[in-house]
């Protein structure tokens, strides 16, 4: 290839790239997600149909995650996790992996609810509905919403919605009608707070949505707890404290100690 054969090759590939618009490439990969999200569910229907033969051939259940995963190539905790999800009993359309794989810790109703749409859903739109859920189901703020669910009147995914929307609008309430007194004295008072029980209590809290939890629930609630930062509190700490743990993570790296307790 002489160098006005390269020339015309680079040039009609980047004509090829500005032909794009913006809204092409997200139409792309939105396409691409829901392309990934029909075959993520052949793959499970597969995983079905091995699970009846193996039943069959061995009459018992025992065994069955092991030995397909062995013979299909992947890892054990993929296939099990691939197992769990079949055993939801939900036969999703136009779903990412991902975000199929957010629905798994969500309440029954809820995700039946989710599935039973052709909808398209993101994973941010599923735990939006996590979230506004458990708001639902826990805080009596929401007690209304939680009977009309329980009479029917509403939907797990209406009743979700609903939540969301209550306290995005207070957060913006709270924006506009700021209360009246010294934020900078309250946040930096130390009354009846001592550095050693707060460190220790962080601490704590680290160990048990770690040892205890799903990552991406855990990643979920931190985001819901953190991102409503009406006095502009939350996010500044958050990156100081980002600051701070990772020059801790520099002084105790993970060489030498037991990682076994952490997955």
């Amino acid at each position: 290839m002489d160098d006005d054969d390269y020339y015309d090759m680079v040039m009609s590939k980047s004509s090829d790239v500005v032909m794009h618009s913006w809204k092409d490439c997200v139409g792309g990969f939105k396409q691409a997600d829901v392309d990934m999200g029909n075959a993520f569910r052949q793959k499970i229907e597969w995983m079905d149909k091995a699970a009846e033969v193996y039943l069959s051939e061995n009459n018992k259940n025992a065994g069955f995650v092991g030995k397909f995963a062995e013979d299909c190539g992947i890892s054990y905790d993929y296939a099990s996790q691939l197992n769990r999800i079949r055993n939801t009993g939900c036969n999703p359309k136009n779903f990412s992996s991902d975000a199929f794989k957010a629905l798994l810790s969500a309440p029954r109703e809820l995700r039946d609810d989710i599935v039973s749409s052709d909808k398209p859903v993101t994973v941010t739109e599923v735990q939006q509905a996590k979230a506004g859920y458990k708001e639902v189901q826990e805080n009596p703020d929401y007690g209304d919403i939680l009977e009309d669910v329980k009479e029917k009147r509403k939907t797990p995914v209406e009743a979700a919605k609903e939540a969301w929307d209550r306290s995005e609008e207070k957060r913006r309430e709270m924006e506009n009608n700021p209360n009246v007194f010294d934020l900078n004295a309250h946040v930096k008072s130390t009354e009846h707070c001592t550095v050693d029980v707060s460190a220790t209590n962080l601490v704590v809290a680290m160990e048990q949505l770690i040892s205890k939890f799903d990552r991406r629930d855990v990643m979920m609630y931190l985001y819901s707890a953190i991102h409503d930062d009406v006095i502009n509190i939350k996010i500044p700490a958050l990156h100081e404290m980002s600051d701070i743990l990772i020059e801790l993570c520099e002084q105790l790296p993970l060489e030498g100690t037991n990682k076994q307790n952490l997955s």
